[in-house]
């Protein structure tokens, strides 16, 4: 049955409307991500690698001095590294807590070291001669107990600036000024929203153990951030581990034997004339009277050389390079 004109011009139109719908939907929409205003990521994962990487070293550094400082068996590792308003740092302090404040060179804002109070109280009581294993109780430090603390907090400021070193960090020192107490002054230190990077590090202090938190806002290392950088990192000890090949092969090389040997001059001969030589011939060569003889090192000509006696013993002295 054939179909109208009108039946052939509704075809064709549906048949374009259809097309149209189809493009349509292949259109692809825009990807949007959610954007937090309060709290912005201003570290990268490198960075959050690369901070890793800093205090595995340091726990490290503070297992073996340590260990010897309390002559007991410590033992370290990082628990973890978070990007964190301070806010979220400032209300998991104790009260009363042992919180260092640490100066960091010519850099604007300051590190903070939260010492949990079990441990604090622990370190201190060993180095006043105490076992080290008694159960802690909550309460504040001394006047004598912070003074003490400090000088904990003031070797662990050393052992981290060694750790910096690997980074390359080395123009800012670490100053460890003041020990505060009241957690009050310490959540008053900087804004609630100022992004800080929180690495917990566990410390098992012999039978007891406990945690330390160090508090880097990003302000504090927005300069060295370039540093942190797990990938700078790796390459750079690649860069080393290829400068070490590099002279490990040159000490190699230094005890290979090479051959050496001195031609005074060349003559080309036929197998006849080889084969009638007989004592007292005199075979003239391509050098005259007087001229260097030439030293060749692994069958290359390197140098001119005269030749002469030492002792005796016939030698060859250098006088050029060819």
């Amino acid at each position: 049955m054939a179909l109208t004109q009108k039946e052939i011009e509704d075809l064709i139109s549906s048949m374009i409307n259809e097309g149209t719908k189809d493009a349509e939907t292949q259109v692809v929409k825009p990807r949007l991500r959610v954007y937090d205003f309060k709290r912005p990521d201003k570290f990268s994962k490198d960075h959050l690698r690369g901070v890793q990487l800093l205090f595995d070293n340091f726990s490290r550094l503070v297992i073996s001095y340590f260990s010897g400082l309390f002559r007991l068996a410590i033992h370290s590792n990082v628990v973890s590294v978070d990007q964190v308003t301070y806010e979220e740092f400032s209300t998991g302090l104790s009260s009363p807590c042992s919180v260092a404040v640490v100066e960091w060179g010519s850099l604007s804002s300051n590190m903070l070291v939260d010492f949990s109070p079990q441990i604090a109280l622990l370190m201190v009581d060993r180095l006043c001669g105490g076992s080290g294993n008694a159960t802690a109780v909550s309460r504040a430090l001394t006047e004598i107990e912070t003074a003490v603390l400090r000088r904990i907090a003031e070797t662990m400021a050393g052992i981290l600036s060694t750790a910096l070193k690997e980074f390359n960090i080395e123009q800012h020192d670490l100053r460890v000024a003041s020990i505060e107490v009241n957690p009050l002054f310490v959540q008053q230190a900087m804004a609630p929203n100022d992004i800080v990077m929180s690495v917990t590090i566990g410390i098992k202090f012999g039978t007891q153990s406990g945690n330390m938190e160090f508090c880097l806002p990003y302000v504090l290392l927005e300069p060295v951030l370039p540093a942190l950088s797990a990938h700078r990192w790796f390459s750079k000890r690649n860069e080393e581990s290829t400068e070490r090949d590099r002279r490990d092969v040159s000490s190699a090389i230094l005890n290979v034997e090479i051959p050496i040997y001195c031609r005074l001059g060349e003559r080309a001969l036929t197998m006849q004339d080889v084969m009638s030589l007989k004592p007292g011939d005199v075979i003239e060569l391509d050098a005259r009277v007087g001229d260097p003889a030439v030293l060749h090192l692994l069958g290359k000509p390197k140098f001119n050389a005269e030749i002469g006696r030492v002792g005796s013993r016939i030698a060859a002295k250098i006088v050029s390079r060819r």
